[in-house]
């Protein structure tokens, strides 16, 4: 019931809550969903295009993106440009991709 009516999901900074934002990609009604600082994970090369059709803002947990490899930015750039192609009013807040440092790639200097 609660997934028919629900428009704005606000659980940043809220540590301990974990899950994929991919589950809540059909709920009908979310227009806001702010995911700063939690555990929650998830692709966002996984958005199809009904995924998230209502949303205007979005939040993600870390800000942004953790790269696995370097080799992954094309295709994480590529996907956002087509949720933005898509949806052009949606506000993805403060954005930003970043290199894990459990990658291979990730090196100190």
């Amino acid at each position: 019931v609660l997934k028919d009516i629900l428009e704005s999901v606000d659980i940043s900074f809220c540590p301990y809550v974990q899950g994929s934002f991919m589950d809540l990609a059909d709920f009908p009604c979310l227009k806001q969903l702010d995911l700063f600082g939690t555990a929650v994970t998830g692709d966002i090369r996984d958005i199809d295009k009904q995924d998230f059709l209502p949303l205007e803002a979005l939040v993600l947990p870390k800000g942004g993106y953790e790269l696995q490899r370097i080799s992954d930015a094309p295709g994480v750039i590529s996907a956002l440009y087509s949720i933005k192609k898509q949806r052009p009013s949606l506000l993805i807040e403060s954005w930003h991709a970043f290199l894990s440092e459990d990658s291979p790639d990730w090196y100190d200097g």
